[in-house]
């Protein structure tokens, strides 16, 4: 029965989330005629973002409560000690490694929705940027994922298979192969900081550091050559890999602590 209502409750957020953003795209794009607007919201299209996310958050606070559920349970709880820190460092490596990969000769004439993706994450005018991708987009997808998804999925697997299945839900999100699988790589990457740090604010913190880094250096990079991008690739992955595995050594050792303490007292 109580795993019933877990995909159950999975499958109502995922729903909602999608319905959602697929209306205000349709409304967005087809139902306003003004072409002076049309044309604004053509360079501006991350104004769907903002539109979409306020929506979103706005059913999701009523259901929630509605639920039971609260910010705590949701992770919004202070990060592990010296945790915060290492997960906007992983944030920062991997924005950087988004831009630099993404940007390789090879991945844009191979995968180029991958990197018609990113630029529409980075693109607009920096409003819009900023409220879109950097503030709203960030925290609605780790209020989502890393939140709802995280403490829902949690209370029938282990933290590992909620990190993996909250990354492939969030793949699958985008209904398309390529940019599924890209995208649930970094879902993966935010949901084992959001397991290292054990709180939401480690993975939002590291969310906005990505997206901050990742505009910056499109900004930034020009006519950067194929080979500096793959050194940036090959560093920033180094970069995110050792950051990774700090934060879950720590929380890992912080875990066995915590039993001792709690066996010692038991006993």
């Amino acid at each position: 029965m109580k795993g019933l209502r877990v995909a159950g409750n999975t499958v109502l957020y995922l729903v909602i989330y999608a319905a959602i953003v697929m209306l205000v795209n349709q409304a967005l794009y087809n139902w306003i005629s003004d072409p002076g607007l049309k044309d604004w919201i053509a360079d501006n299209s991350g104004i769907v973002l903002i539109v979409s996310n306020i929506i979103v958050l706005a059913v999701y606070l009523p259901l929630l409560r509605w639920q039971k559920i609260s910010l705590s349970d949701l992770g919004f709880v202070p990060a592990r000690g010296g945790s915060l820190l290492l997960s906007a460092g992983t944030g920062v490596w991997l924005g950087l490694f988004i831009a630099a990969f993404t940007r390789l000769p090879w991945i844009k004439a191979t995968f180029p929705a991958i990197s018609d993706l990113v630029a529409f994450v980075a693109g607009g005018s920096l409003i819009i940027f900023v409220l879109g991708s950097l503030l709203l987009g960030s925290l609605l997808e780790e209020w989502l994922f890393r939140g709802m998804l995280f403490h829902t999925l949690r209370q029938r697997l282990s933290v590992p298979w909620t990190v993996l299945l909250q990354a492939v839900l969030f793949g699958a999100v985008f209904m398309n192969v390529t940019i599924g699988a890209f995208a649930a790589l970094g879902a993966i990457v935010y949901g084992a900081v959001r397991a290292g740090s054990r709180s939401l604010w480690g993975s939002l913190a590291a969310h906005v550091c990505s997206t901050g880094t990742l505009y910056i250096v499109l900004q930034w990079a020009g006519d950067w050559q194929s080979g500096t991008l793959g050194l940036l690739a090959l560093v920033s992955g180094l970069g995110i890999a050792a950051h990774v595995l700090l934060l879950l050594r720590g929380s890992g050792g912080r875990a066995e602590k915590g039993q001792a303490v709690s066996d010692s007292i038991t006993n």
